[in-house]
């Protein structure tokens, strides 16, 4: 879980991101919340380890006292705190850790800029209370090679920025072969977020918004079928949420979402047999296999069909 705070009301500052706390956070809606305490609370029920990657330098501009917050409720169920940057926070910073120095994506820094941001990242998350830190993921997958030897350079073994849904896009970590799985890549472990092939040439990623439950299902299915070692599933603290923003009035639930969300904790809790829902801190590196597979995850055209049908109603429901 990609876990982010957004300014977007006009006295933000002000009010301590009160808004964007309830919205991103805590997901309020109309009809209940369905933010990150929902997402904590139905991954425990299930038996399930979720990982967020909390974003950390938004407290830069605000203060400790809401990412202490978020860290303390993730640890406290038994989840685990990894490092998400988003970059954008920079232009809003009044003191800027790189003066005169902004941008949308950790690429568009070099590798020494990157390895400061990363770790001021790192200081944040251990002032607010974080354990050990694993893995780090680049805001908007924004991430290329320079980025990977930043993060090794500040001792964390795992990156998960490489998302081929993304790449020639913001994700500028372009290899000679397809990577379904991790391995060693620029100094650290290279977890790929899993994408499959919903149709000839085309790559999407598993993630909530992205794919329904029948894909996903067979996606997992498919994975364990060809021995794979890892399935990265993606989604945000946010993302049970409609995407439309309206300012001084609790969001909407996306009741597609939280189906699919529910669902898919259902299916991994009644598939334990097949599958390990584990934080990165608990992988055996050592232990992940040399070679790459082949060929991708590949979804069925009904499924894509279905899952077409399935975003549109999502748009007026």
């Amino acid at each position: 879980m990609d876990t982010e705070i957004w300014p977007f009301t006009p006295n933000w500052r002000e009010r301590g991101l009160e808004e964007e706390v309830a919205r991103y956070i805590d997901g309020v809606t109309e009809s209940g919340s369905f933010g990150v305490p929902y997402q904590l609370e139905r991954l425990s029920r299930s038996g399930l380890k979720g990982v967020f990657f909390v974003e950390s330098l938004f407290m830069c501009e605000v203060g400790p006292a809401i990412l202490r917050r978020i860290v303390s409720m993730v640890q406290e169920r038994g989840h685990d705190v990894e490092l998400h940057l988003h970059t954008e926070w920079l232009a809003r910073m009044s003191r800027s850790i790189l003066p005169g120095r902004t941008g949308q994506n950790m690429r568009q820094f070099t590798e020494a800029e990157q390895t400061t941001l990363i770790a001021r990242g790192l200081e944040n998350l251990r002032a607010c209370g974080a354990g050990p830190v694993s893995a780090f993921r680049a805001g908007n997958f924004g991430a290329n090679h320079d980025t990977l030897r930043a993060v090794a350079r500040n001792g964390i073994p795992i990156d998960t920025s490489l998302n081929a849904s993304c790449l020639r896009l913001e994700c500028d970590l372009a290899t000679s072969e397809p990577v379904y799985q991790p391995g060693r890549m620029g100094g650290v472990y290279e977890f790929p977020v899993t994408n499959f092939r919903d149709f000839p040439g085309h790559f999407r990623p598993a993630q909530l918004c992205a794919a329904s439950s029948s894909e996903m299902e067979r996606m997992l299915e498919q994975a364990w079928e060809r021995g794979w070692h890892s399935f990265v599933w993606v989604s945000h603290g946010f993302e049970l949420l409609k995407r439309r923003i309206r300012p001084g009035r609790p969001s909407l639930a996306d009741r597609i979402a939280v189906r699919r969300f529910d669902r898919l904790c259902d299916f991994l809790a009644a598939n334990r047999d097949r599958f390990q829902t584990v934080g990165f801190g608990d992988i055996d590196l050592e232990a992940i296999p040399g070679e790459q597979p082949r060929q991708p995850l590949r979804s069925g055209l009904a499924r894509t069909a279905a899952r077409f049908a399935e975003q549109a109603l999502s748009q007026i429901i």
